[in-house]
């Protein structure tokens, strides 16, 4: 009989993070462990029955339990503590219910969860980071490290790391910053993963890049966590190394705030808009180099964006910062894109320039496919998990 695994997740199910990350790696791990998916899902999304009845029937294809809740938003600290009292209740129910061995938890909230729960049950958890939520709040200025909220998560931060029987971090460079913050930890207990894709979803097919120059992003830019000033100040820039450069951001966030910069910025020829998980390809596959700013700090380095994976696999290579998790080392190491120092004017401007030198080696794009092989693939990514399932239930036998 399969292991029953309750998997537990703040980000919804129908949001394309969720589906590409979490669908991914249980569409194989449900081979070998039954799986009970309990997601926060946006009001919005969840009001679109069709992508629900369409997801509930690939859950069920999969063997996969899927427990919608809805995502409470605002006011945001009481929507949050609602939320955790609730996932409380229904973390309790469903180890009860369905005799669960394991749980495994998307980012802090989840794992406060199964903390909790597990002073009850003494079921093992998994603490599957994600990041370093409390650092990516005080630099996204949605928090102060002197205040109670911080105190209080950093609290459960310790108690998490101490208590898990397994943390997963998404970088190497959190690590040891984990563990000097926490030296009664031992490395034997992280398991770095970084955010996998399907690579199935993306065509093998290797073609010459198109002579028109397309520069792109994609993903939540108007966040606190992404250099949005860099972006369109790099855009700009590109028209004087670039001959007649267009634009193209695929994102949910807000078109009016990106159009106003736009204007702002004199960019006439930026393309915005959304895109489901499945039409990703087709949506970024013009695009002749993707740039990822993200804001540095102590946050950042336990970060891993998913978005850079599915460039990669695209054969798109990334314009990027240093002090991102391992993002710059892994282009450096790959030689799969460039790496600007910071957002100054001559950084940027050298920057396009070795990537106009850059897009002329031909090789260039295999490079990219095969570091996303490497280092993203959710094949890669499920062995690992299925590794620190086996070592956990092991030892709680």
């Amino acid at each position: 009989m399969k292991p029953s695994i309750l998997y537990l997740s703040y980000t919804g199910l129908l949001e394309p993070l969720g589906k590409s990350q979490i669908l991914a790696y249980l569409s194989r791990l449900s081979k070998d462990y039954q799986y009970i998916l309990v997601t926060y899902e946006k009001k919005d999304d969840f009001d679109e029955k069709e992508k629900v009845k369409e997801l509930n029937e690939i859950c069920k294809c999969y063997n996969v339990i899927w427990k919608p809740k809805i995502y409470h938003k605002n006011p945001r600290l009481l929507a949050t503590a609602w939320d955790l009292l609730l996932l409380l209740f229904y973390t309790f129910k469903y180890t009860k219910k369905y005799k669960i061995s394991l749980i495994h938890c998307r980012s802090y909230i989840p794992s406060i969860s199964a903390y909790i729960v597990g002073k009850v049950t003494k079921i093992p958890f998994v603490f599957d980071m994600r990041a370093l939520w409390p650092e990516e709040m005080v630099d996204a200025d949605r928090l102060q490290r002197s205040s109670i909220v911080y105190k209080v998560l950093k609290f459960f931060e310790k108690k998490l790391l101490k208590n898990a029987g397994s943390v997963v971090s998404l970088t190497h460079a959190a690590v040891p910053f984990l563990i000097s913050e926490n030296p009664s930890l031992s490395e034997q207990k992280f398991s770095v993963i970084p955010t996998c894709v399907d690579l199935d979803r993306f065509n093998k097919t290797l073609t010459n890049p198109s002579q028109d120059v397309v520069i792109g992003t994609m993903g939540t830019v108007i966040s606190g966590w992404y250099h949005l000033d860099w972006l369109f100040e790099t855009l700009k820039l590109s028209d004087i190394i670039f001959d007649k450069p267009s634009f193209k951001i695929i994102t949910r966030d807000d078109n009016c705030k990106l159009n106003e910069f736009a204007h702002h910025y004199s960019l006439d020829n930026l393309t915005v808009k959304a895109s489901t998980p499945e039409s990703i390809q087709q949506n970024i596959k013009d695009i002749s180099f993707a740039i990822l700013y993200f804001t540095a700090g102590v946050s950042k380095i336990g970060s891993a964006p998913t978005r850079m994976a599915e460039f990669l696999a695209c054969g798109i290579p990334i314009l990027g910062n240093r002090g991102v998790g391992d993002m710059a080392d892994l282009i450096e190491k790959y030689n799969i894109g460039i790496v600007i120092e910071d957002g100054s004017t001559a950084s940027l401007i050298t920057g396009l320039n070795k990537m106009k030198i850059f897009l002329t080696d031909p090789s260039y794009p295999e490079r990219c496919k095969l570091a996303a092989e490497d280092l993203f693939s959710a094949d890669m990514g499920s062995m690992k998990y299925k590794k620190t399932y086996q070592r956990m239930l092991k030892q709680n036998s």
